[in-house]
């Protein structure tokens, strides 16, 4: 009896300990996930405004010459700008990545809580969890409309290409000018924001991942 008991108890804590790892591992995958969706998102944020400022300023640069070419201005803008939004459908898809991951993220959170037996403190913890998805939802919600303004941006990017050609054969290189400028005061306006989802992001992972 006492040997079969002994082995009940260590079969017990083996499967005990087992299911501890497994835990564990599930976790922290769930945030690993999380976080290079993330990742993901930065890397693609910051190429995109790289490309954003570089085409800009090359084509503000090239307006601001003595009689400027506008055709091959406009060919290597329009060019530049396909590419941009490319590069910005690449970063609307990372961003979607991470509504999902975050999704699955606090789902995970909640199940981890909701293995607690004492009523209290797993209370307690869902409580934790639910005043971090505010937080979060908050984040997200203001980085969707930064999102949707950066498409508005893209769509501006197009009506000056197609002012630009047209400004060929009327002399309105100024306002091109002007326009351009504009336009990228208000891209790297919000792309800085987006960065700061993104901070928000990591900073969320790493207190409860």
């Amino acid at each position: 009896m006492k040997v079969i008991l002994s082995f009940f108890l260590i079969s017990s804590i083996v499967l005990m300990s087992s299911c501890g790892g497994k835990i564990t591992k599930k976790a922290v995958k769930k945030g690993e996930v999380f976080k290079a969706s993330i990742e993901d998102f930065e890397k693609n944020r910051m190429k995109f405004s790289k490309q954003v400022t570089e085409s800009i300023n090359d084509a503000n640069e090239a307006l601001q010459e003595e009689d400027p070419n506008t055709e091959k201005i406009s060919k290597d803008f329009e060019k530049e700008w396909n590419d941009i939004q490319r590069r910005y459908n690449k970063m609307k898809k990372d961003f979607d990545d991470i509504g999902k991951t975050s999704n699955e993220y606090f789902e995970h959170l909640n199940e981890l809580a909701n293995g607690i037996n004492r009523e209290e403190l797993r209370k307690t913890e869902l409580g934790k969890n639910q005043e971090l998805l505010v937080k979060w939802e908050q984040k997200y919600s203001v980085a969707t409309v930064d999102i949707a303004k950066v498409d508005k941006v893209l769509l501006e990017g197009n009506d000056f290409h197609r002012v630009l050609l047209l400004s060929s054969v009327r002399d309105k290189i100024q306002e091109n000018v002007n326009d351009l400028e504009r336009i990228s005061t208000q891209a790297k306006d919000l792309l800085d924001d987006l960065k700061s989802f993104t901070d928000a992001g990591r900073e969320l992972v790493q207190n409860e991942g």
